[in-house]
């Protein structure tokens, strides 16, 4: 995808469009608009993880008092091998895009076990 180089490219603008779903309640003129909306503001749509765009002027900081502590080491259920596949296909895509990154055991504040939920399509 080509949103950090040319957002509005016409390849790019009909992926976004197919996978956008109007619902039946709207006129045909207002899917027209809602169309010539979301074409216009292409550049806001990301179609994979790698086109978020990191921001630096917010920041997210938990505080807890100085003597709290929380586990590191955590009773993980077993994963199937789908849903391992599926957790660290994702993981791995987060790390490229630079949303996460690997830490160091000992770097480790809290821990938790993961909770795979199946959406419902």
């Amino acid at each position: 995808y080509t949103r950090h180089t040319d957002p509005f490219n016409p390849i790019r603008v009909t992926e976004i469009l197919r996978q956008i779903k109007i619902g039946d309640d709207l006129t045909t003129e207002q899917c027209e608009q809602v169309t010539s909306l979301c074409s216009e503001f292409a550049d806001t749509f990301a179609l994979a993880i790698s086109e978020v765009f990191p921001v630096d002027f917010k920041t997210f900081k938990l505080s807890f008092p100085e003597e709290t502590t929380f586990k590191t080491k955590v009773n993980q259920r077993p994963l199937t091998p789908p849903q391992w596949e599926y957790l660290y296909e994702r993981l791995n895509k987060l790390k490229k895009a630079g949303i996460i990154r690997r830490i160091e055991p000992e770097d480790v504040k809290a821990a938790s076990p993961t909770m795979l939920a199946q959406k419902v399509h």
